[in-house]
């Protein structure tokens, strides 16, 4: 038994970080599917949650208003989520017609408020986005011309973070390998995971979503059940700061993985039921990696049992050497010291250890409908 739990562990860790890309790399060589694009402009709206966000809701209206889009064809709408700050105030004193202010009160959450608002837009296109996410002037432009395809339901941006924190670093290093992988993904028109704070789609496709669930995870699921393409686009940028220690980042990532976990399991039934591609790209996309911090420990009790054996005792010694690197990164980023052979690792177990918090939240129920905004993105 303890040698058939250190090879299963070691099998779905391998193969969801390493086997899944290369199967992507062969689904594309022989089953891509092309889409056009086209500079097309059909009337957009762009949808801001958001709550006390006196710090940066300034700076994201003047971003949104100074997109490359003609102004005819773009309103903006800000929905305050029971503000308690000077949010409002501060929104009110713009006077340009394309805003539009939308209030929700008492507060009751994002999901809630996005609800609420999609019903008031006017636009052809709905564009999701975050307070603290600022856009390139051509995003909006970069989206939607894959719309000119009427096979494409929704299109992903490519998030960027501008921080020169460790762990900023440490996270673009991550979506540097997402990036590979959402490539792969939209050649196939099956995009798995949008972000979002940079996605848009058709409104005649939007429905009500669970306020205790994330939108940018339900939506696109039932898109993708529709039949219809969900795609990457890299040309349309959004910046970030995140994190500046590994505290902080710890929470965002908790919240993040925990909301994904809740909605993958409020959508089971969606996601088995929209064909064998999905299903995969749930299983080892997603799912084995939210498991990955049970098979990472599984991996080391087992390993322990085997110890008779040198090349077991091999492993063992790397794995501690693995996890030596990472208590190394750690205490280096407290520093804001970046070494890649040290906070690779580091960022690794931190993750893992974000997703281990995150199972517990939610096999304890201890999961909440309403976001709390990370004070590092808004300064």
């Amino acid at each position: 038994m303890r040698l058939f739990l250190f090879w299963l562990s070691l099998f779905f860790l391998i193969f969801s970080y390493f086997c899944y890309p290369l199967i992507l790399i062969l689904l594309v060589y022989f089953k891509e599917k092309p889409y056009k694009k086209s500079n097309i402009e059909p009337f957009v709206t762009l949808l801001i949650p958001a709550y006390n966000e006196e710090k940066i809701i300034r700076q994201k209206l003047e971003n949104a208003l100074a997109l490359d889009y003609p102004i005819d064809k773009l309103e903006v709408l800000l929905i305050l989520d029971g503000c308690t700050d000077r949010t409002k105030e501060i929104a009110g004193k713009f006077t340009d017609r394309r805003i539009r202010i939308i209030e929700q009160i008492p507060r009751r959450g994002k999901v809630s408020g996005l609800n609420l608002a999609v019903p008031q837009a006017r636009g052809e296109i709905l564009v999701f986005t975050d307070a603290n996410s600022i856009y390139k002037k051509d995003a909006i432009k970069m989206l939607v011309r894959n719309f000119a395809d009427e096979r494409i339901g929704c299109v992903c941006g490519r998030l960027q973070y501008i921080n020169k924190s460790v762990v900023g670093k440490g996270e673009n290093l991550y979506w540097s390998y997402e990036r590979f992988i959402k490539t792969k993904e939209s050649q196939l028109r099956a995009l798995f995971v949008v972000n979002g704070s940079i996605y848009a789609i058709r409104k005649k496709l939007y429905k009500p979503v669970e306020e205790t669930l994330a939108d940018d995870f339900v939506t696109p699921m039932r898109i993708a059940k529709e039949g219809l393409g969900l795609v990457y686009e890299p040309e349309a940028v959004t910046l970030e700061r995140t994190a500046e220690s590994a505290r902080e980042g710890l929470n965002q990532k908790i919240r993040i993985i925990s909301q994904g976990i809740k909605a993958s399991f409020a959508m089971i039934e969606t996601i088995f039921s929209s064909g064998p591609l999905r299903v995969f790209q749930f299983l080892f996309h997603k799912f084995i990696r939210w498991l990955a911090p049970l098979f990472l420990i599984l991996i080391v009790i087992s390993n322990l049992l085997l110890l008779g054996n040198l090349f077991y005792r091999i492993i063992f010694f790397c794995q501690i050497l693995f996890y030596l690197f990472a208590l190394i990164g750690y205490f280096l980023q407290e520093k804001k010291i970046f070494v890649l052979i040290f906070n690779v690792p580091f960022y690794f177990c931190f993750v893992n250890f974000a997703s281990l918090i995150a199972l517990i939240r939610f096999s304890t129920g201890r999961i909440k409908g309403t976001w709390e905004k990370a004070e590092t993105t808004r300064r």
